[in-house]
This record gives C-alpha cells, structure tokens and sequence, in this order.
C-alpha cells in the first residue's frame, strides 16, 4: 500500500509496522531477537509490526537496530535557510557608482565621418 495524504492514521500505522516487519524478517531476525536488540519487549515489537499506536521512541529504537535509522533523514530533512535567511546573510549591498564621461561616450560614427 502506498501512503498518500488521503491515508487514515490506522493505515499509515499499519502500513508501516509491516514495512518494519519486512525489514526484521529480511534481517533475519525475530520478534524476540529484535526485543533483545532494543531492550524493549517482545509484545511491543508486535504491536508495532501490527500497526497499534506505539512511542515514537520504540520506532526510533527498532530503526537503529534494523540498520534503518537513517531513514529519518529522508523522511523529514533538515531545511535549509529561507530565501530572507540567505538575502540576510549575503554581502552588504553597495551603492552604486556614477558612470564617468569617458563611460557614457560612444565611439559610434554615422559612417560618413572619419
């Protein structure tokens, strides 16, 4: 199942518990080696691969040990300055200079000059 915006929250739940337990079993790894990695029990590791509401913690937990954590830094990225950061941080702005005589000359000829 792909998760889009329309998704209830008991489907994203669901859908990624079984995506966790996807990775745990390609690992391979059981419910109670996993329980083991985390320090978290074995019923916790189930309600998460079942899609129950868990902590943010444990997710966190079970992403480290499945070698997944880094995942995080896809799912939300760190942002980047805004645009009135990045004006703010350029170089002062100059004023500008005036154009000189010898600038504003043009050595264009009407053609029947020499």
């Amino acid at each position: 199942m792909k998760i889009t915006f329309y998704s209830s929250n008991d489907e994203v739940l669901t859908e990624i518990g079984s995506r966790i337990k996807a990775c745990r079993i390609a690992l391979p790894a059981t419910q109670k080696e996993m329980a083991q990695l985390t320090n978290l029990s074995q019923r916790t590791i189930s309600n998460l691969e079942t899609g129950r509401d868990v902590s943010f913690t444990t997710v966190i937990a079970v992403l480290r040990a499945l070698g997944k954590l880094q995942s995080l830094e896809t799912m939300i990225p760190e942002q980047g300055p805004r645009p009135s950061e990045m004006a703010a941080m350029g170089k002062p702005r100059e004023r500008a200079g005036r154009k000189t005589k010898a600038n504003t000359q043009s050595n264009w000829k009407w053609g029947d000059e020499e």
